[in-house]
């Protein structure tokens, strides 16, 4: 088993190259605030493909995402 985890180990990169490539892939990915999303309701309707998914914001203000089996996308269409 350690030489499981010494093999896993050299596959990673180092901590400082991962940071970097975070970081430039954080500034090309759009970017939204989560509260912008939400609002003061706390859920988000969100289709995909045909299926809807419920964004919620949690008590202990984590995201929430699931799948909706119960919930008809023509409901959740908003008129002007």
């Amino acid at each position: 088993m350690t030489s499981r985890l010494q093999s896993s180990r050299h596959l990673q990169l180092p901590l400082g190259e991962a940071q970097n490539a975070a970081s430039v892939s954080l500034r090309r990915m759009p970017t939204i605030e989560a509260s912008q999303l939400l609002g003061d309701v706390g859920m988000l309707a969100i289709v995909h493909g045909g299926e809807t998914y419920q964004l919620t914001r949690t008590k202990q203000n984590k995201l929430l995402l699931t799948k909706c089996h119960a919930m008809k996308t023509s409901v959740l269409v908003q008129q002007d």
